[in-house]
């Protein structure tokens, strides 16, 4: 009897690695063996409230590059996080999901409309866009590019940008990356298993 609990319970461990492991294959993602801390920027969201590099600390966030003229990869994109954060509501505590964050890269097109283009997919999910050297610095924090074609004579130029999504962490540090299309579940379970693991980080009080 004791040798059959014995087989039964190592059956079961290796069923939930085999599971772990076909999840892990369905999600594109990278975790950084060593987190990068994102280097001071100052944009603004959507509301038009200042939004800095202070902004991503004490709690974990996604972000993804794009511009709200973008046809395909951004609208997809977005609509896939928020089926990935409603699916990791199910994982972790309300209090632990992530901000998403849509990092737009096209201001002079973009800012008039970003809050409306970017509620549509979620009402929390927040846009910020500002000077383009600003921008610019953001994207090296988040391991991104994001190219504008110089004008033709009527002024219409082509935006080109990074389609991976960054994971910061609560101390303000990219520390991971996934690439569309996701996997809702698998996605949701990679997330909460890397949220899991660093789940003692707190962002620093002010003055330390």
């Amino acid at each position: 009897m004791r040798k059959r609990r014995q087989l039964l319970a190592v059956n079961i461990i290796a069923a939930a690695v085999a599971c772990a492991t076909i999840a892990m294959a369905r999600v594109s993602g990278v975790v950084l063996d060593r987190p990068q801390l994102v280097q001071a920027f100052t944009l603004d969201d959507h509301n038009g409230k200042p939004f800095t590099a202070d902004s991503l600390k004490g709690h974990w966030s996604l972000i993804l590059a794009g511009f709200t003229n973008c046809p395909d990869v951004c609208p997809f994109t977005l609509a896939n996080l928020e089926q990935v954060v409603a699916e990791l509501g199910l994982r972790v505590r309300p209090d632990h999901l992530p901000a998403v964050i849509f990092l737009a890269v096209d201001p002079d097109r973009d800012r008039p409309n970003l809050k409306d283009y970017v509620v549509q997919f979620h009402p929390d999910f927040v846009g910020v866009t500002g000077a383009l050297d600003q921008i610019d610095r953001m994207l090296k924090g988040m391991d991104a590019i994001a190219v504008r074609s110089k004008p033709d004579a009527h002024g219409n130029y082509q935006v080109t940008h990074s389609a991976a999504v960054a994971v910061i962490d609560p101390l303000g540090r990219l520390c991971a990356k996934i690439s569309p299309p996701f996997d809702p579940a698998p996605t949701a379970q990679f997330l909460a298993d890397l949220f899991h693991q660093h789940g003692n980080l707190r962002a620093p009080e002010n003055g330390q």
